[in-house]
């Protein structure tokens, strides 16, 4: 066996490791199991990021998954749910389609043959294939996450976008947009933990999600982040972060031999 510093390779994978991580922000909401939900879901990720290519792929590719739960699993049961977790860090976007399961795993269904409804079930996911440079599932008893990677920078998609507010604040100064908005999202995580917070690129304010069960409404709005904070103290005086019941909305960390492509 060669020495370990006969690997042509260490030192690349030394100075990688040395290199600071890719600023990540994520955001996940619950969405009840109902066709309508789907506009929901595609709106909300609309309002996350700027409008470019890379978020037309990711609006289609969230439609399908979303569409698949409320179709094809437990989700669309009366009173079930399913979830929509998007992960951005410059080089990717991801989207994570949470359900309540199925007797049956996702699979990309067969051009021919005789049974309609499986051609139907697996030409979502056969666009999924075609559209996403990575996608793939998890699952947990009662739980399955399907997940789909769009490129973002390489396909021409911009930095988040970072409010005035903060730019009058100098918080831009010594980061970019997108380190500034990732700041703004994690300062107020801190004071109400559990909430997901963004900054509306369609709507231009700030919103924050809150978990449920909580003794406020779900969505609460404001056009500054300070604003936010005051209207979340506001509205949540005992906030807490309730345990879910249903499992994470994020799709969990898998081993190589855990991850899985239907085909």
């Amino acid at each position: 066996m060669a020495p370990v510093s006969a690997d042509s390779g260490l030192r690349e994978r030394i100075d990688a490791s040395l290199k600071p991580a890719p600023a990540v922000i994520w955001w996940t909401r619950d969405f009840h199991g109902d066709t309508d939900q789907v506009r929901e879901a595609r709106y909300w990720i609309a309002d996350l990021l700027p409008d470019c290519d890379p978020l037309a792929d990711v609006l289609l590719l969230a439609s399908e998954l979303c569409t698949n739960a409320v179709v094809h699993t437990h989700s669309g049961d009366a009173g079930g749910r399913f979830s929509v977790a998007v992960e951005w860090t410059g080089e990717v976007a991801r989207v994570v389609v949470g359900d309540q399961g199925s007797p049956k795993a996702p699979t990309i269904g067969v051009q021919t043959g005789d049974i309609s409804r499986a051609r139907e079930a697996g030409r979502g996911l056969r666009l999924v294939d075609g559209l996403a440079t990575d996608w793939g599932t998890a699952s947990r008893p009662g739980r399955r996450w399907v997940w789909a990677d769009v490129p973002w920078q390489a396909s021409g998609g911009p930095p988040l976008e970072a409010p005035g507010e903060l730019e009058a604040s100098g918080e831009l100064a010594a980061s970019g947009d997108g380190d500034a908005m990732i700041a703004g999202v994690a300062a107020i995580r801190k004071a109400f933990p559990g909430t997901t917070i963004w900054w509306g690129h369609l709507t231009k304010a700030w919103w924050a999600s809150v978990p449920q069960p909580s003794d406020c409404s779900d969505l609460i709005g404001s056009p500054s982040r300070d604003g936010l904070s005051q209207a979340l103290a506001r509205a949540c005086p005992r906030f807490r972060h309730p345990v879910p019941t249903d499992g994470p909305t994020r799709v969990p960390v898998l081993s190589s031999n855990e991850r899985s492509k239907p085909l």
